[in-house]
């Protein structure tokens, strides 16, 4: 009996907990334009352009900017460290109530590897966020300065051929997922941030031109009784140039 009892008890509790924490969905599009571009047998300058769409593409929810350089120590081991912008708008289930802006720089290394025609690649990076923070004064919200937080990434990617074209191209495929975590206070208080997953179909039509569709599915935190789920629309184009064919 007492069993029971301490069961149930514990099923309430279980449940209520649930119970209270709300979980939003929403679904958007990422239309993207990344770029790298060979600067010398070990350094390339790499960037992204990303505007971010919200009820599929009906409203604008941010843009993104994010140039970085990198240091090919080896083909296995690459050294990044940028800056990325981020401007966000007041639409979608995870907004902020106002417009405001976010300005990270980050450090990262990459390892790679591969198996005949399948790349696997290990990204670990660090950013320290400069944030606008919103205060509530007389029901209204404004812009009262900026708050400093950091957070570590880890993406792991996979890119493979799926099958060969009557060309003779191939269809290419991509999964990735990458696991975030705030920290609170500096370095210590880690908390669950959000989890990126990503499955892409691409096709190479040009040399240097690729271009990726597929689905994503975003999990973010908002707070410890409320969670985004957002189904997302992949568009990206990514290029490569190398500039040490023409020095």
């Amino acid at each position: 009996m007492k069993k029971l009892i301490l069961f149930l008890t514990l099923f309430i509790i279980v449940t209520k907990t649930y119970s209270q924490i709300e979980i939003l969905k929403g679904n958007g599009s990422w239309l993207t334009y990344s770029t790298n571009v060979k600067l010398s047998k070990k350094f390339y300058f790499g960037n992204i352009f990303q505007m971010r769409r919200v009820h599929f593409l009906k409203e604008t929810q941010g843009y993104l900017l994010a140039p970085s350089l990198n240091y090919k120590i080896s083909k296995a081991i690459v050294l990044g460290s940028g800056y990325l912008y981020f401007n966000y708008f007041p639409n979608g289930v995870s907004h902020a109530y106002l417009h405001k802006n976010e300005h990270r720089f980050w450090q990262s290394i990459t390892l790679n590897s591969s198996l005949n025609n399948t790349k696997i690649s290990h990204r670990f990076m660090f950013e320290e966020r400069i944030i606008d923070r919103i205060k509530t004064i007389e029901n209204s919200q404004v812009i009262d300065g900026t708050k400093y937080a950091q957070r570590f990434r880890y993406k792991m990617q996979i890119t493979f051929n799926l099958f060969q074209l009557k060309n003779n191209k191939n269809l290419l495929g991509k999964v990735s997922n990458e696991f975030r975590i705030r920290f609170n206070t500096g370095i210590s208080q880690p908390d669950f941030d959000q989890n990126n997953f990503e499955l892409l179909a691409g096709y190479q039509f040009y040399k240097n031109a690729t271009f990726w569709i597929g689905y994503g599915n975003y999990y973010f935190k908002s707070n410890s009784q409320k969670f985004i789920l957002n189904n997302i629309l992949h568009c990206t184009l990514s290029t490569h140039f190398d500039l040490t064919k023409h020095s």
